[in-house]
Order: C-alpha cells, then sequence, then structure tokens
C-alpha cells in the first residue's frame, strides 16, 4: 500500500505553503504536525491530519482531521494550508502581537482584503505573503467543499446502485426461481436426510434381531445336545433281554 507521513522539518520544505507552516509552530513552540498520506483500494488518498498541541502552559489540544482527494500532491497541499488556517485563528490573539494584528485577514464584513503594488511595498514580505495566503486558503476551502460534495455525490450514487442491486434481487423472476430452486432442493435434501435415517434404524433394528436369533439358536442346540444322549442309553427292560 502506498502511503507518505510528513513529520519532519525538511519534509515540508518541498510542500506549497510547508515552509509557512513551519514558522508558524516554530513560533508558537507547538510540535511539528503530522500528516499521513495513503492510497486505498478505492484509488482514493485518504489523508489524516494531526496537529499536537502543547503539553505545558498555556496548554492547548490537539488537532485531528481527515479527507478524502483524488490526488496526493493536492492532498497535502490542501491539509497544510488547512493547518496553517487552523493554527492560524486558534493562535490569533498570540499571532496578533507578531504581523497579523496590523494588517487583519479580512474586512469587518467578511470580504478579502486585497494589497495594491503600492500598499505591498509598505508592508513586511511576510505581512504580504500571509495576506495572499489568506486569499488562497480562502479559494481553497471553496475547492474542499466542492470536493465534498463531489463525494457525497459519490457516495448517494453508491447507495443508489445498491439499491438497484437489492430491487434486481427482490423482483428478478430468474433470480427468484433460482432462490426456490435452492430451497426445493434444501427441502429434498432435508427429506432425504430423514429417510436415510430411517433406513439406518430399521437396519439397526434388523441386525439387532438377528444377533438375538443367532444366540437363540445357539442355546437351543446347545440344549439338543444334552437331550439326545439321554435318547440313546438303554432301558432295563432291554438290558434284562
Amino acid at each position: 500500500m502506498e502511503s507518505y507521513t510528513l513529520n519532519e522539518r525538511e519534509h515540508y520544505e518541498d510542500v506549497l505553503g510547508g515552509p509557512f507552516l513551519m514558522e508558524l509552530v516554530h513560533m508558537m513552540k507547538l510540535p511539528i504536525p503530522e500528516i499521513k498520506v495513503t492510497k486505498r483500494k478505492s484509488g482514493f488518498w485518504g489523508v489524516r491530519t494531526e496537529i499536537f498541541g502543547r503539553k505545558e502552559d498555556p496548554k492547548t489540544e490537539d488537532i485531528n482531521y481527515g479527507k478524502l482527494t483524488h490526488d496526493c500532491d493536492m492532498g497535502m497541499n490542501t491539509v497544510v494550508h488547512d493547518a496553517i488556517a487552523r493554527l492560524s485563528y486558534r493562535h490569533r490573539v498570540e499571532l496578533g502581537t507578531h504581523y497579523l494584528g496590523r494588517l487583519r485577514w479580512q474586512k469587518p464584513e467578511g470580504a478579502h482584503i486585497i494589497l495594491t503594488d503600492e500598499q505591498k511595498v509598505n508592508f513586511s514580505p511576510i505581512l504580504v505573503y500571509n495576506q495572499e495566503l489568506e486569499h488562497y486558503i480562502k479559494n481553497l476551502q471553496m475547492d474542499i467543499l466542492s470536493e465534498l460534495f463531489e463525494n457525497d455525490a459519490l457516495r448517494e450514487s453508491l447507495k443508489a446502485e445498491k439499491l438497484k442491486v437489492t430491487n434486481v434481487k427482490k423482483h428478478d423472476p430468474k433470480i427468484q426461481k433460482l432462490r426456490q430452486d435452492l430451497k426445493n432442493s434444501q427441502a429434498m435434501a432435508h427429506a432425504g436426510d430423514v429417510e436415510i435415517q430411517k433406513l439406518k434404524n430399521q437396519l439397526l433394528e434388523l441386525q439387532g434381531r438377528h444377533r438375538k436369533i443367532c444366540i437363540n439358536r445357539e442355546y437351543l442346540a446347545e440344549e439338543l445336545e444334552k437331550i439326545e444322549p439321554d435318547q440313546k442309553k438303554p432301558t432295563d427292560d432291554e438290558d434284562m433281554i
């Protein structure tokens, strides 16, 4: 089974957004996240992500989530940017003192802040990158939703196919005839077993009677042998003559 695991800093160097994710976890003093990508028999790639929290004050919980994707690289890129978004939201107060506080990610009504080339010059490269990344993540989230909808559609399609198969099994005359023939065969086999058992019982009974007759015959033969010598002895009258 083909699989990959990202759990070292160098593993994220060639992944889109990976270096920025490493900068975030380093700044927040968090362990390096672990991403496992495994190809399934269905052809889809299953991606499991575990973003470890802090064990010391201030303690934070781990973040675990998974998804399915058609492409391995796309799956890794997606969960890396998803991890950035989750970490940025969870630690937004701490990050605000660094470089997110001045620029912010969105306007109050939720619209993206799009910087002009002149505005970009007034900010540090990391601030500009972060803002462009936010825009990219929002678009990526729409792609994720689209893929989820596609997965849901696939599930519904599979359910429909299973339902069709079930209906065919219920209403197809050939399948019904095969089932009836199977039941008849099972009934005939059971009747045959009963008849065979009857014959076995009769055979045992006959064998018992035969043994009994043989024993009686041997007993009668012994009794006859005892009687015959007595019949051959001469009487007193015969001795006198």
